[in-house]
């Protein structure tokens, strides 16, 4: 791509962040659970699409972050509020700027969606993670209707292609298909704290707004 081209990207992304969604998580209460659990700590973490670390300051306590966006702004307020490194990427083009087998755990939130070739993305996350490396593929759940109707009305997502599980598993290069997982969540609304319970007892059910796909890299 064309540095132009990945002003246009930027720019665009830019624009709609600037209008107040830095502070936003989609999902709140229900993804910084499941992120601190899933991560841990002790770990070398990169986030692919780690926008202003509204997600990421969940997990960064204990760990060595770093971030990758196409959102120069968002980029600016990550370092700023966290103390890590950012890196200004276009991963649908560019190579992600590491060495091979650098990190544990490599988050990939809310990205698949937008890219052209998930297929290009997740052969570098594959080479920059370690061997029994573990990846996380954060996702909308194109099987519950509300996401489609939200997302057909959003304005950032209007080029999005939404992937259920099983495309997000198809995608993955065959070094990251160990350990394969699946977890759903966001049943309830959730500004509805007390009915979070219901979520937890039903994450292996394939309705939920979101899903987490976990992965392995082979030893």
């Amino acid at each position: 791509m064309a540095n132009s081209q990945k002003e246009q990207v930027a720019s665009f992304y830019e624009a709609h962040h600037s209008r107040g969604k830095y502070d936003y998580l989609y999902g709140g209460e229900d993804r910084k659970e499941l992120f601190i659990k899933l991560v841990g700590t002790g770990k070398n973490v990169l986030e692919v699409g780690c926008r202003a670390g509204n997600l990421t300051q969940h997990f960064a306590r204990g760990n060595q972050v770093v971030g990758v966006d196409i959102d120069r702004a968002a980029l600016k307020l990550f370092e700023e509020r966290l103390g890590c490194k950012g890196h200004w990427l276009d991963v649908d083009d560019e190579p992600l700027p590491f060495p091979d087998k650098a990190f544990d755990v490599v988050v990939f939130s809310e990205v698949m969606e937008h890219v052209r070739f998930p297929q290009k993305a997740l052969g570098e996350i594959r080479r920059v993670l370690k061997p029994g490396g573990r990846l996380y593929v954060f996702e909308h759940n194109p099987r519950n209707p509300l996401v489609r109707y939200v997302v057909s009305r959003t304005k950032i997502d209007e080029n999005a292609i939404l992937l259920d599980p099983n495309e997000v598993r198809d995608n993955l290069p065959v070094a990251l298909r160990q350990g394969l997982d699946t977890q759903y969540l966001m049943f309830m609304p959730p500004r509805l704290s007390l009915l979070r319970i219901v979520d937890r007892l039903l994450t292996w059910l394939p309705l939920g707004a979101q899903y987490a796909v976990t992965a392995s890299k082979a030893a």
